[in-house]
C-alpha cells in the first residue's frame, strides 16, 4: 500500500522504524530517485558502537602452528562475524565449533571500530602460536577445512565475504597449520555484537 503525503484524510497513517524503546522517526526517502535512505548493518554497528576487530599475524616456520579463540557468552546476543585469511605458503586452515575448554594462549583485547565509544565486545578472545603462548584446544567439531597451498611465491587467500552467526555460549577456534616452508600469515576477523530484533 502506497499512502499519499498530500491526503489529509483521518486515514492517512505514516510508516515509521523503531530507534529506541518507545521511540519511532518516520522512513524517509531519497527525493531524486524516490529509493529508501538504509544504512547498511554493518554501518548501524560502528555507529552504535559494537562492531569490533581482531586477530593474528605470525611469520611461521615448517610445522608450525597458529590459532585464534573466542568464547561467547549466553547473554542475549549474537555475533556476527566474518574473517579473512592470507599466506605466503602452504598450509592447512580450519574452523572448530563448541571446544569444551582452552589451554594457553595469549589474552586480546579486540579493537572498537568506533573510537568516540569504549564499548567491550561481550567475547573474551586468546591468540597465539608455536613457541609463543600457543592455544591448545579441548574438543569441538570441525565446521570448515582448506587447503591452502601457493606456486612460485604469490599469495593466497581465502575469506568469508558473508558472514557467520555464531553460537552463543560456545568457543571457537581458528587455527593455522603451517606447511615446510617459510610462512607470513595474516588472519584478520571482524564481527558485531548483535541484538536480535525478537
Amino acid at each position: 500500500m502506497i499512502f499519499d503525503p498530500k491526503i489529509t484524510s483521518r486515514f492517512y497513517k505514516a510508516i515509521v522504524g523503531k530507534t529506541g524503546e518507545g521511540v519511532y522517526h518516520p522512513i524517509q526517502a531519497d527525493s531524486s530517485t524516490c529509493g529508501l535512505l538504509v544504512a547498511a548493518h554493518q554501518e548501524v554497528a560502528v555507529h552504535a558502537g559494537h562492531y569490533f576487530r581482531s586477530g593474528i599475524n605470525y611469520t611461521l616456520a615448517n610445522g608450525d602452528v597458529a590459532g585464534f579463540a573466542m568464547s561467547i557468552p549466553n547473554i542475549g546476543k549474537e555475533i556476527h562475524m566474518s574473517w579473512e585469511l592470507t599466506a605466503t605458503a602452504d598450509g592447512t586452515f580450519i574452523v572448530v565449533e563448541d571446544v569444551t575448554s582452552f589451554a594457553g594462549g595469549a589474552s586480546v583485547t579486540p579493537l572498537n571500530h568506533n573510537r568516540v565509544v569504549n564499548t567491550a565486545s561481550i567475547t573474551t578472545c586468546l591468540k597465539g602460536m608455536t613457541g609463543v603462548d600457543l592455544i591448545t584446544p579441548t574438543g569441538g567439531t570441525t565446521i570448515l577445512s582448506a587447503a591452502l597451498a601457493t606456486g612460485k611465491g604469490s599469495s593466497i587467500n581465502r575469506d568469508t565475504s558473508a558472514e557467520f552467526i555464531l553460537k552463543p555460549n560456545s568457543n571457537y577456534f581458528w587455527q593455522y597449520t603451517n606447511g615446510v616452508n617459510a610462512n607470513i600469515i595474516k588472519l584478520t576477523l571482524v564481527w558485531h555484537d548483535h541484538t536480535p530484533c525478537v
